[in-house]
């Protein structure tokens, strides 16, 4: 590695974007390289760095011996078979966007990546980094006397369209509580320093996007 660190991206809509924006402002860190294989979302992106080589495939983008390190955006459904084919390929140390996978049958293959990737794999929970939740969980515990019980909600806009509507269907996202809550159990976990013994859950579909189609297929999130 020299004094350069090259990333190279997997996915670049909304969120490999945003991770591009970040990457440029770290004077010692530079975007080396792009597979993204939607031809609108990967213009984009070769706007924001015109110095990156765009890669037809994953195959590809792992050949570039240039890369220090690889993030993976891509939507949630294809990150466990990505991780696979890098640790098979050039296991280079690793920064995913939540989630690892979206199907609890699957968790085996993690455990055998855990077993077997030698270089770091970070998930990325970005809740805990935001200016005012960081602010927060600095001053909890003396501005509370000790907290004995914590409880997250959020108002927000409805989900976001991402690439081939990915995110409205809960084969592809994981669905609600693995898309958008692991955010919360990922805060509540750090603040309260602890782990959960028990879980319980109730849940809704008020807020919905059934009124949308996608080629006659109706969300189901």
């Amino acid at each position: 590695m020299g004094e350069i660190l090259n990333y190279g991206i997997i996915g670049c809509g909304m969120m490999g974007r945003e991770h591009i924006q970040n990457i440029a402002l770290l004077p010692e860190a530079r975007v080396a390289a792009i597979y993204e294989p939607d031809e609108i979302m990967a213009a984009k992106a070769k706007s924001m760095a015109p110095n990156a080589r765009l890669h037809a495939t994953l195959a590809e983008l792992l050949e570039d011996q240039s890369l220090d390190c690889l993030l993976i955006a891509s939507p949630n459904h294809m990150h466990i078979a990505q991780m696979q084919e890098i640790a098979a390929r050039r296991p280079l140390p690793l920064l995913i966007e939540k989630p690892l996978f979206t199907d609890v049958g699957d968790a085996g293959r993690i455990e055998e990546l855990q077993e077997g990737y030698k270089a770091p794999v970070w998930v990325a929970m970005e809740y805990r980094y935001m200016p005012p939740v960081a602010k927060l969980i600095e001053e909890a515990q003396t501005a509370t006397g000790g907290i004995k019980m914590l409880t997250i909600r959020e108002h927000r806009f409805p989900f976001l369209q991402k690439v081939g509507n990915w995110n409205r269907f809960n084969r592809f996202s994981g669905g609600t509580l693995v898309e958008k809550c692991c955010h919360f159990f990922d805060l509540m976990r750090l603040i309260l320093q602890d782990e959960p013994v028990r879980v319980m859950a109730s849940a809704g579909q008020e807020v919905n996007h059934l009124a949308e189609d996608y080629d006659g297929e109706v969300p189901d999130i």
